[in-house]
């Protein structure tokens, strides 16, 4: 949880001084788009660990910001699509090259190759794993 608290700060130090988001905008961002660019709120909600109703005043904020919209969805109109917008997508694009940074110099830089290979494919599986409901 140390680790993970240094990485998580320095990251969100980075994005403010050089994107000029906080590091938990960057998340949800990321989150959309590893969902292919639009997921539902409550997935979202999920998958940030937020309340749907801190999901809710979060998503207020990057709508507000024009980073994503919100949409309903098709076959259910009770139901929100998120999408990220153009401005989203390039402010993602344009902050992974910061965070990765981050990464290698808090983590990355102190592990071998056989520890990153080794931690890279327990991440992947872990990911994989859909969240239980």
């Amino acid at each position: 949880m140390h680790v993970h608290s240094r990485v998580t700060t320095a990251i969100d130090e980075a994005l403010r001084d050089e994107v000029g988001i906080p590091g938990p905008w960057y998340e949800a961002l990321v989150e959309i788009a590893l969902a292919g660019g639009t997921m539902q709120m409550s997935q979202f909600a999920e998958e940030t660990t937020l309340t749907k109703s801190g999901a809710t005043r979060f998503v207020d904020r990057l709508e507000s910001a024009g980073l994503v919209e919100r949409h309903p969805c098709p076959g259910d109109r009770r139901i929100y699509q998120l999408a990220l917008t153009a401005k989203g997508r390039e402010l993602q694009k344009k902050s992974d090259p910061h965070v990765l940074a981050v990464i290698d110099e808090e983590f990355g830089d102190h592990l071998s190759d056989e520890e990153t290979s080794v931690i890279l494919a327990a991440l992947s599986r872990r990911r994989s794993t859909p969240v239980a409901t």
